[in-house]
């Protein structure tokens, strides 16, 4: 049974509500709810009472599944009433800051966090290795504590996970998972799709360290791979200063991960509260003789009456992703990370330009008219280049087959990046909207709250991250 309820200072109050979609993603921060409540005059009136800033609590069959608040509300012509609401850690994707952390561990990072932002948090277990840095560019929290846990499982190969419960921000240590849930078709399982690619693959890993005369290069190579797929290579320019042998060892590290067929899975099955984003499932499907553990990458419960069903994305590891390095003064041109800062002296003007219209620009469907202060997305970006002499046309449709498209590990600042399934009427899968990277993770872009700069990668922007589709360098 369904249970939502509007959390006070003073008193708690059950709200009458048809679904609930309860969701979640690895390395996303924060999970979220939706609630659609029942459209009568006591439903219209909850709906004007819960107003941004309110708490809610969503209660499956007795038990606590989610506490958060809520931060947007939907109304339509139709009557329909949406609250949508995101568990503690959304403050820690939205909340931006610089720090000195140096000499300081996980936990502690977490906890002056925590009480900076005014989050409230459990106690924290000590991680015990001091790998914080000095990060001068604002950088949002969650970023932060994401970096710490990766350099954290590095130095000691400890994984740990935050995640927000009752209204608290928890850390704990993942160890090697037991399986709880098995997924099989003619039990469980409803429906699925499962895919098969190679797009992903790499064959060969070139990876470059230095400048000019003191560069040093290390290739690596899966020769069952290439006999089998070919040369699909990928190349880095990496931050760090690495002689041959570093070099080769980190390049086998990438090629480890990028080798290989990958595997995703997506599963339509009968709810389980507990299978959710990180967590190991167990799957088994005769039909295309999958007998294996995969994790769950993405997962959307759904809650109608007494019924609980779930889709569920699958994937082979549970790996931290990939994301650049939060260092301290990073000269212009160099490398952070797993992309590239800088970029010709030409892409830096694009950006310098892109920027300076941020706050400036009202969005208007497939309006041009950027110098008088109103445009859409692709003639945001097609003004910006024609500024330096380039000309990519008009439409995203268009932009997207200009240039060539790289590795989203090599971004520069000036690459145009991509993202599909905004526009509904194009489809899921349909380039639907453009931006310019200004450093690696982030973009300025042209949209309907106007021109913004934001993350486009799935670990720091809850709504651009799972519509990026790619990145083309065309300077």
């Amino acid at each position: 049974m369904i249970e939502l309820f509007l959390v006070k200072p003073d008193y708690m109050m059950a709200i009458p509500v048809s679904t609930v979609t309860w969701s979640g993603q690895r390395y996303q921060a924060a999970r979220k709810i939706e609630a659609n409540i029942l459209y009568s005059d006591t439903g219209l009136h909850f709906y004007q009472q819960v107003i941004e800033g309110d708490t809610l609590l969503f209660k499956w069959k007795g038990n606590e599944l989610f506490r958060g608040t809520v931060f947007n509300r939907s109304r339509n012509k139709n009557g329909q009433l949406t609250l949508t609401a995101y568990d503690m850690l959304q403050y820690f994707l939205i909340n931006k800051d610089i720090y000195n952390f140096l000499g300081k561990r996980l936990d502690e990072i977490l906890v002056k966090m925590c009480k900076d932002s005014e989050v409230p948090h459990g106690s924290f277990v000590n991680t015990k290795e001091k790998v914080g840095k000095v990060i001068d560019q604002e950088t949002p929290l969650y970023d932060i504590a994401l970096r710490a846990m990766i350099d954290t499982h590095k130095v000691s190969k400890r994984k740990f996970h935050i995640y927000s419960r009752l209204g608290k921000i928890h850390l704990t240590e993942l160890k090697k998972q037991d399986i709880q849930w098995v997924l099989e078709v003619g039990n469980n399982i409803i429906d699925y799709t499962y895919d098969t690619s190679i797009e992903e693959t790499a064959t060969r890993v070139k990876l470059a360290s230095g400048e000019g005369d003191k560069t040093v290069t290390a290739i690596v190579t899966d020769s069952e791979g290439k006999k089998q797929f070919g040369v699909i290579q990928h190349f880095e320019k990496v931050s760090e200063s690495l002689n041959k042998s570093a070099l080769t060892k980190k390049g086998k590290e990438i090629l480890n991960k990028k080798k290989g067929v990958k595997k995703k899975l997506d599963v339509e099955a009968l709810g389980i509260e507990s299978a959710t984003s990180g967590n190991a499932i167990y799957a088994i499907i005769d039909d295309i003789r999958l007998k294996r553990t995969m994790y769950i990458d993405t997962d959307i419960h759904t809650f109608v009456g007494n019924k609980h069903t779930m889709n569920l994305h699958l994937i082979e590891t549970n790996d931290f992703p990939e994301m650049e390095e939060l260092t301290s003064s990073t000269p212009s041109g160099s490398s952070t990370g797993t992309g590239t800062v800088g970029g010709s002296p030409k892409a830096q003007e694009v950006v310098t330009l892109a920027k300076s219209y941020i706050g400036r620009l009202k969005y208007v469907y497939g309006g041009k008219n950027i110098a008088r202060g109103s445009g859409d997305c692709s003639g945001f970006t097609k003004f910006i280049y024609k500024k330096v002499g380039i000309d990519i046309g008009d439409g995203t449709a268009t932009q997207i087959k200009k240039g060539r498209k790289i590795d989203p590990s090599a971004a520069q600042a000036g690459d145009l990046v991509f993202f599909k399934g905004t526009i509904k009427e194009r489809g899921p899968n349909a380039v639907s909207h453009v931006g310019i990277v200004t450093k690696p993770g982030y973009c300025v872009s042209l949209g309907n709250s106007g021109c913004k700069e934001h993350g486009y990668l799935r670990n720091n922007h809850p709504y651009w991250g799972p519509k990026f589709m790619q990145i083309n360098r065309v300077l």
